[in-house]
């Protein structure tokens, strides 16, 4: 931690896997005040709060509830303050920091895209060149069978039998099979990797 003295901001160093540890806790945090709220937010003015110890002068314990609800309202503003800080550190860092996967240089947060979405995309990409390849190779087979072609020589043959047409280059998925072994196989470990070296400054509490 450092001090920044022209803004007076205190700025905690930490990596990213730190703060995503980190953003983790208080996202738990966050859900264990609203639960808090939602349970003791409000009650009957005729009966006792459970969260306060005075058990004998109602207005004293209401009084007592109420600053204790509020403190819960303040921790998670203080929270939330600080969830956001680390979410906007370890954004900026994904923006700027490079890894290399699959043999290609992209940023943290082109990989997480990736990973994200686009892997998805890519594999049902795949998919479906497969599933059309199938399909017509299907329908050259049938298409084949219902060819008369006794008697006909070897090149007549070649003529009129049908053939699947690869509209889209062998080299082409070929290239999209290695990418997507390649990063499938590499993208966790990288991302493992660069964030518990990579280092972030956060102003956080």
């Amino acid at each position: 931690m450092f001090l920044n003295k022209k803004e007076e901001v205190f700025f905690m160093q930490m990596t990213i896997a730190r703060a995503m540890t980190r953003r983790k806790t208080i996202k738990a945090q966050l859900d264990k005040i609203t639960e808090d709220i939602s349970k003791h937010g409000a009650i009957n003015n005729k009966r006792l709060h459970i969260l306060s110890d005075e058990k004998n002068d109602i207005k004293k314990n209401h009084r007592e509830a109420t600053d204790k609800i509020k403190s819960l309202f303040q921790q998670f503003d203080d929270l939330k303050a600080n969830y956001i800080k680390l979410t906007l550190a370890i954004n900026k860092a994904n923006l700027e920091t490079d890894i290399i996967i699959a043999e290609k240089t992209m940023k943290i947060a082109e990989a997480l895209v990736y990973k994200n979405e686009i892997q998805q995309y890519l594999m049902n990409l795949k998919l479906a060149y497969q599933k059309v390849v199938k399909k017509a190779t299907q329908d050259v087979d049938q298409f084949n069978q219902n060819m008369k072609t006794d008697g006909l020589s070897e090149e007549v043959k070649k003529a009129v039998l049908a053939d699947v047409l690869y509209l889209v280059p062998t080299e082409k998925m070929d290239e999209l099979d290695i990418f997507l072994v390649e990063f499938i196989t590499e993208i966790d470990g990288t991302l493992n990797e660069v964030n518990a070296r990579t280092m972030i400054e956060v102003d956080i509490d």
